[in-house]
């Protein structure tokens, strides 16, 4: 019986296995392309590439580089190999044409490998930054405003040649926006470094100028290339203001955007003056991916959005949040590995430190890879174990990054020098630091050689290092030490997860990695190396796009600009029609909102014109609302043949019954005790708010406090809601006007509209209207049940039906102001506006 895969899974999901269709292309967006551009005096076009797999774009002329070094450098270990060394062979597709030279750039790897991945099935297009383009001559950077524009036109035609890419050439706005904020503010934050220079915030403001100046010129070229039917996936934190600017270009286009990057606490985040503009922008697409639970805390607390079961509600709008860990090109990494200049270098490796066991660190220079804390808990393991002295050594490899980094430098050489002449000797090393990029061919060298990979991040997105371990030790089965703060901890569950500020506890795990019997590390390998070969960056690439394709694919039926009511058209409609459904919400739709609930009392007139609508046998009329029942029956129980449901849903009493029908009788209502203590401690603090008590809810009231404070109070009180209540019982918070209701999920408008539907199948004009967010559930509602019927007369062969045909006898009337956005099609100022209707179909009952 074949092995059960997650492609086979994915087979008996929703959106199954196979790849959805799409008609258009998918656009991906990178801050950077693939591809470094320089300029030269050579004028032949060539092509040079490491993998004969991939397709060659048509050139004059293909070349190999066969250059070879002598024995002694391609034997030698990391620590002999000078940094500038000549390689071997060509590792890096490049491509020439006049005297503009292209090379595939080293970094990003499991993202670009991803992105190429989706080639196989679709067509794609890749939009991003050209990077800084140098003269080969001086290796001076050519700035984009010194490009003619025959040279842009030019480099637009190779890369679009090489692998359509659109390329945007940025001005010097583009070090504000990437060495500015990028790097000194965002970058810092996501990965909770909380500044602590002073400064008077005028740099910080340059930086944001060019931070949205760069992100409006990626939209504008991105909306210049869209067509019908595309797909947009941008990528990462450089970019996070496109999906807001491209939704109010394009706002029907499906956008996705996935944070490489992890994403703080609120607590953090809220730190960023411009935290509301950054979220806004991430919220304008239909997908997206962070870290989840701080995404949805920031958007509940900072924008005050309301948070879903799938993501965030941003005015009716739904964004998916997802979990996607990206994975690496595996197979790609399994070629590098046995590349020949491979081999000699792990056999000079293994020489060099013959009958001793090989620790392999490889990180970049930043406080977040956790280097230092590394080195604290080799100390530590020294210290503890006296017996792996001499027996043991770390090899640690360090590489240069963006930025100063020369304190940390500091600390890292004198941590690798004390632990060296406290356990050091003339014959013996425990650490071998070198602070030096390394080639390919070094680098999984000493992941093949390695008895134990320890990696202790304090903050990173994925970690790749990880990844690429495991399919180097295919051969040897050595243990992986992961810090728990690293993206893929979750996912590499056989790795033995440590915290790298337990330094006791890093020093344990290397003991006990050092004495695992083969059996335990064959195991352990093995679910390591499934998952790493299944989850592969094209698994990531593809199940992000299905997702993207899912969540986009009822956009019609999310909430729009909604446009006014016209009246003579409702009130044609209304006298032709034969069965008529008729639902009203309350308040804010029949009566006025008002600060104080018990004051929303009907009007004499409004009354006589609803009776007037239930007189006529042609019409069910129902009243939808949030009151209890006892105020439904006194303001409204007097007018015959009317149907109520109160408590949004929760009671309902039909028309000619005298008995209510509680929906609730078989649920679990325990879940009230925690609510009434989270309100009662905001309801302390919050002076003029209340709470109101109803048999299936619980509300929490402040429309009497202070405007500002009250809101901040009802944000903290929502986060808390969905922290210690919503996350554990089957309950859902409603963010209404200046309250907040807590009800039991599945119960609400949308539920008992539906149920009434069922029982009156045969009308054929529909009045829905409302005005606040627990009446989007009956406008989703009915669009749902009327979309439905569209698609089944497009799937038995009526292709001459439209959307707009098949709605057409349905009126949701949102209350509110011009361009609302709601699941409603229709749109009214007032309440006054809804009574002035109902008057007027009374009117036309008398008439007819």
């Amino acid at each position: 019986m074949s092995p059960l895969t997650a492609e086979k899974v994915a087979d008996y999901l929703p959106l199954a296995g196979r790849m959805p269709h799409i008609s258009g292309r998918i656009i991906n967006v990178t801050h950077q392309i693939p591809y470094n551009i320089s300029r030269s005096s050579n004028s032949v076009s060539t092509v040079v590439s490491d993998d004969p797999a991939k397709s060659t774009p048509p050139v004059q002329k293909i070349e190999k580089e066969e250059d070879e070094e002598d024995d002694g450098v391609t034997a030698a270990p990391v620590s002999k190999v000078t940094r500038h060394h000549r390689r071997g062979r060509t590792l890096r597709a490049k491509f020439r044409a006049a005297e503009w030279m292209i090379v595939q750039n080293r970094g990003h790897g499991a993202l670009n490998a991803g992105l190429q991945s989706l080639n196989d099935e679709y067509q794609t297009l890749h939009i991003g930054w050209t990077g800084p383009i140098k003269d080969e001559s001086n290796k001076v950077v050519l700035p984009a405003e010194d490009l003619s524009e025959e040279d842009k036109t030019k480099l637009s035609g190779l890369l679009m040649e090489t692998g359509h890419i659109i390329p945007i050439f940025l001005d010097s706005k583009s070090r504000g926006h990437y060495e500015g904020y990028c790097k000194e503010v965002l970058w810092p934050l996501f990965h909770y470094l909380v500044w602590t220079n002073d400064s008077n915030g005028t740099a910080e403001k340059q930086y944001w100028e060019d931070y949205v100046a760069v992100n409006h010129q990626f939209a504008q070229v991105i909306a210049a290339q869209y067509r019908p039917g595309d797909i947009i996936f941008i990528n990462d934190y450089h970019l996070l203001l496109v999906p807001e600017m491209l939704r109010e270009m394009i706002p029907d286009a499906p956008i996705g955007l996935f944070l490489h990057a992890t994403f703080p606490s609120s607590e953090i985040f809220r730190c960023l003056s411009t935290r509301k503009e950054l979220l806004s922008g991430l919220l304008g697409a239909n997908l997206t991916y962070s870290y989840a639970r701080h995404f949805i805390g920031a958007c509940t607390r900072v924008l005050g959005c309301e948070s879903t079961q799938t993501g965030v509600n941003v005015n009716g709008h739904i964004v998916s949040v997802g979990t996607f860990p990206i994975g690496i090109d595996a197979n790609r990494v399994d070629q590098f590995r046995h590349e020949p200049t491979v081999a000699p270098k792990m056999k000079a490796i293994r020489a060099m430190y013959a009958d001793k066991k090989i620790i392999i660190g490889r990180d970049k220079l930043d406080s977040t890879k956790g280097v230092l804390q590394k080195l604290h808990a080799f100390e530590k393991f020294l210290h503890d174990y006296p017996e792996w002295r001499k027996q043991v050594v770390l090899v640690q490899v360090t590489t240069p990054t963006y930025g100063d980094n020369s304190k940390l430098e500091n600390k890292v050489s004198e941590a690798v020098s004390h632990i060296n002449s406290l356990y050091g000797s003339l014959e013996f090393t425990p650490v071998h630091h070198y602070y030096q990029d390394i080639d390919r061919d070094e680098y999984y060298a000493l992941l093949s050689v390695a008895d134990v990979g320890l990696i202790t991040s304090l903050r990173d997105g994925m970690n790749t290092t990880s990844l690429e371990y495991i399919i180097c030790q295919q051969e040897s089965h050595g243990p992986l030490i992961l810090s728990e703060f690293t993206g893929t901890a979750g996912s590499l569950s056989a790795a033995m997860i440590v915290n790298p500020f337990d330094y006791a506890g890093v020093a344990k795990a290397l003991n006990e990695a050092l004495l695992m019997n083969p059996e335990d590390k064959l195991t352990r390998h093995n679910q390591l190396f499934q998952y790493v070969k299944e989850h592969s960056a094209a698994y990531w690439a593809k199940s992000f796009v299905k997702q993207l394709v899912e969540s986009t694919q009822n956009f019609s039926l999310q909430s729009q600009s909604t446009p006014p009511l016209d009246s003579q058209r409702f009130i044609d409609s209304y006298k032709k029609s034969k069965k008529r459904l008729m639902f009203f919400d309350y308040d804010g739709t029949l009566a006025p909102i008002v600060s104080v609930p018990t004051d929303a009392k009907p009007t004499a007139e409004m009354l006589q014109y609803l009776q007037d609508l239930c007189n006529d046998p042609h019409n069910e009329v129902w009243v939808v609302s949030g009151r209890d029942q006892a105020c439904l029956e006194e303001w409204l129980g007097s007018i015959k043949n009317l149907g109520l449901s109160a408590e949004h849903g929760c009671f309902v009493k039909a028309s000619g019954s005298s008995q209510w029908t509680n929906i609730l009788e078989n649920v679990d209502m325990s879940w009230k005790k925690d609510v009434v203590e989270i309100f009662d401690y905001y309801t302390e603090r919050t002076e003029g708010s209340f709470v109101e008590h109803k048999k299936s809810s619980i509300t929490w009231h402040y429309r009497m406090a202070d405007e500002e404070y009250g809101l901040f109070q009802a944000k903290e009180c929502q986060n808390h809601l969905e922290n210690s209540v919503v996350a554990k019982m089957p309950v859902e918070i409603l963010v209404g006007k200046k309250n907040l209701e807590v009800r039991p999920m599945m119960v609400n408008k949308g539920e008992i509209v539906k149920r009434i539907l069922s029982q009156t199948p045969d009308a054929d004009f529909i009045v829905c209207a409302g005005d606040d967010k627990t009446d989007e559930d009956m406008f989703r509602t009915l669009s749902a049940t009327y979309f439905a019927r569209y698609q089944d007369k497009l799937n038995s062969g009526n292709t001459e039906t439209t959307w707009n045909d098949t709605k057409s006898s349905l009126y949701t009337i949102t209350v509110g102001p011009a361009k609302k956005k709601s699941m409603a099609n229709w749109q009214v100022e007032t309440p006054a506006n809804v009574v002035g209707l109902i008057a007027k179909m009374a009117e036309a009952d008398k008439q007819a």
